[in-house]
């Protein structure tokens, strides 16, 4: 009899049980309770263990967590199991991926009034291709600190080298919540460091920001030869919802909520909407002209489309049926409300083809889009067929 609670003992083979009543000096697998998850995970570390379940009683437990390769964790319920560390004065990773397991069915939460570098969940090593985190809701927080100060907080850090198959998700059904201040840089995901590949499925990104000047992202990748892919996923930034300064973003049923990738490209799986442009003939020599949608003939006047919602436009693609010329260049131009844009794309000589993806242009509501082309000196270009797409 513990504080006046009898403690029945239930034989649990392979499994580790921790409970606010347990004793890490007398917890055992298959036996007593642990008091806390590392007292657990020492236990399988001694001997070496795989194959084993570390099982979470409700409670709230201040630790960080170092999950031992082969094993899983799991919380008895996700509404009551709480991993936290709150108001930490030094670099801290909450939870860190072991080869080969599974965590599921948790509450993390990391929390510092202070600027200091904040990671919730790490995947390193292989852990992309060999690890599955779970119904489970990370939430990160400095979002009290001072606003000049410079701290990186990231809700999910993927930084190993493994590469999964499409088969393999790493992360499914998990809101991951970034609030912060202040300068540099805040994602709610995180793929940088090495060449490797990470799939999330059914997936919250949100990044809020009280003040400051620093970088707001929901999901970014900054690796080349990296890849994120995001399926049935809901993004959020301030700066931007995605980033891909390096490798690959591929996103499938997304939704980017303020339509921002950064001006940056991306991948969609499905084959998002599309706008054409085609002019039937010669371009003139020397000029700047404006499409109309559909076949008319280029115009000296700008034709503007009215976007109804808020879009992304990208993929700038131009097929002729001549090119310009031995010594012509013509240029294509998305412009917004009557301004160029980076999303442009220049052919030269006997090229017939061209496609510009690694820039996009983010339009509210109610904003104009048209298309440029430049021809430069005497152009052959015929027939142009131009093509964005828009996400």
């Amino acid at each position: 009899m513990t504080h006046g609670i009898i403690e029945i003992l239930i034989p649990r083979p392979n499994t580790a049980t921790v409970t606010k009543l347990g004793n890490d000096s007398t917890g055992s697998i298959g036996g007593s309770p642990f008091k806390t998850i590392n007292g657990a995970i020492s236990a399988i570390n001694r001997v070496g263990a795989t194959g084993m379940t570390i099982l979470v009683y409700p409670g709230v437990y201040d630790e960080t967590v170092v999950m031992p390769p082969g094993n899983s964790l799991r919380g008895i319920d996700p509404l009551t199991v709480t991993i936290r560390q709150q108001n930490v004065t030094s670099s801290t990773t909450l939870l860190t991926m072991g080869e080969g397991t599974r965590v599921e069915d948790l509450n993390l939460m990391l929390t510092s009034t202070n600027h200091v570098n904040l990671i919730g969940v790490a995947f390193p090593g292989t852990t992309s291709q060999t690890a599955k985190l779970r119904s489970t809701t990370i939430i990160v927080d400095n979002s009290t600190a001072s606003t000049t100060g410079t701290s990186n907080v990231y809700g999910i850090h993927s930084f190993g080298t493994g590469n999964p198959d499409g088969s393999i998700s790493a992360v499914k059904s998990v809101n991951t919540v970034v609030k912060s201040t202040g300068l540099g840089n805040k994602r709610a995901l995180l793929v940088n460091t090495n060449a490797h590949t990470i799939h999330c499925r059914d997936i919250n990104l949100i990044v809020t920001r009280v003040s400051g000047a620093g970088s707001y992202i929901g999901a970014e990748v900054n690796q080349a030869g990296a890849q994120l892919d995001l399926f049935l996923a809901f993004v959020q930034g301030v700066t931007a919802d995605i980033s891909q300064i390096a490798g690959t973003i591929t996103l499938g049923s997304t939704n980017l909520q303020n339509s921002n990738a950064n001006n940056l490209g991306f991948t969609a799986l499905l084959q998002p909407s599309t706008i054409i442009w085609a002019d039937q003939g010669r371009l003139p020599n020397n000029a700047t002209r404006f499409y109309r949608p559909g076949t008319a003939p280029v115009s000296t006047t700008e034709v503007f489309i009215r976007l109804s919602q808020k879009a992304i436009i990208k993929s700038l693609s131009v097929r002729l049926l001549t090119g310009p010329g031995t010594s012509s260049t013509d240029t294509w131009t998305v412009r917004k409300n009557g301004v160029n844009t980076p999303l442009t794309l220049s052919i030269t000589g006997t090229q017939t083809a061209g496609i510009n993806n690694n820039v996009s242009v983010t339009f509210q509501a109610g904003d104009s889009l048209s298309l440029e082309v430049t021809t430069g000196g005497v152009t052959n270009t015929t027939d142009s067929v131009i093509q964005v797409d828009i996400f």
